[in-house]
């Protein structure tokens, strides 16, 4: 993958000042009038975002041949689409305003954090780009026992959460800018859980700052580049690790856990192989999900481009003599 092409070089056009801009039309004229104003501005995001408009055609495509959409998809449903990503961010406001709560929420497979609440017993969460993740501020604010500390890896995300901090302060969130997973923020991270808390990361995207740390693992029907850091670090942690969904269905957000691993164990031998297999069962479970909400996937780019294109470059050349 270029580093032009790579998703964080990608510009998410206009998102601080379009939440800002759709957060004082829902002030002042409510939800209704915010979808109003919201159709026309993601028409314009999808009529002039060419690069996001590919993506959300390739993936979708691949949704229809693995089986997962009856209907060949086209504009129109890429259009639904980026609509499904305008809707979200509606969800957003109204998690920091108190609108979505804990008890709001359908709860799928509570069982499996129930007890990690009960003990006071910390724990790593992989989210992904698939839903609306904000929602788990939700659980937080609701429930005093929960505090999530949620790496971002971008300065964007840092101001994007900055102002919605501003709408609500009384959430229990503690946002770690991240530029690579080090020995220090392993460390940081491993004290956090041991104090009864929450690692959230996002276990969908790969790393900012150095090319090929990446396993590639089936997706959708073609293999694609999956970031080692995140399942190391559940290495490192030996902790309970989950990963959590909040899924939007009949306009109420089911939030859902799967366990991957009640602590993961490996030696030096083994470490590899048990890598792959974390990132197999995050790769299937992320697949299994896709395919019940297609439309509420948000990584509008190419999410299966090769991560070192100059050794995809090596390869391909090695085969061609």
């Amino acid at each position: 993958m270029t580093k032009q092409n790579h998703w964080s070089i990608i510009q998410e056009r206009g998102s601080l000042i379009g939440i800002k801009t759709l957060f004082a039309f829902y002030r002042y004229g409510g939800r209704y009038i915010a979808l109003i104003i919201l159709y026309p501005v993601i028409f314009y995001f999808f009529i002039t975002g060419k690069t996001s408009r590919n993506a959300s055609q390739n993936y979708l495509k691949k949704l229809h041949q693995c089986g997962y959409l009856a209907i060949k998809p086209g504009y129109m449903m890429s259009f639904r689409h980026f609509l499904s990503m305008g809707f979200s961010a509606l969800d957003k406001i109204d998690v920091w305003l108190g609108k979505i709560t804990f008890n709001s929420i359908n709860h799928v497979n509570y069982h499996l954090f129930e007890p990690l609440l009960t003990t006071k017993q910390g724990a790593l969460i992989l989210g992904s780009h698939l839903g609306n993740l904000e929602v788990c501020r939700a659980l937080s604010n609701d429930n005093s026992e929960a505090f999530f500390n949620v790496l971002v890896f971008t300065e964007h995300a840092q101001k994007f959460n900055e102002f919605l901090n501003t709408l609500n302060e009384d959430v229990k969130i503690n946002l770690i800018e991240v530029k690579e997973i080090g020995p220090d923020l392993a460390i940081l991270l491993k004290e956090k859980i041991d104090q009864g808390e929450y690692v959230v990361i996002a276990g969908d995207r790969t790393s900012t700052t150095v090319a090929g740390r990446v396993i590639y693992n089936d997706f959708l029907g073609e293999p694609a580049p999956f970031s080692q850091g995140p399942f190391i670090l559940a290495g490192l942690m030996q902790c309970p690790v989950l990963m959590m969904f909040c899924l939007k269905e009949q306009n109420k957000y089911q939030l859902i856990f799967e366990q991957l691993s009640t602590g993961v164990q490996w030696t030096r031998k083994t470490r590899q192989e048990t890598l792959a297999q974390l990132i197999t069962d995050y790769a299937a479970t992320l697949e299994k999900y896709c395919s019940l909400y297609p439309l509420q996937w948000f990584n509008f780019f190419d999410f299966w481009q090769r991560d070192d294109s100059a050794r995809a470059t090596r390869i391909e050349n090695n085969k061609s003599k």
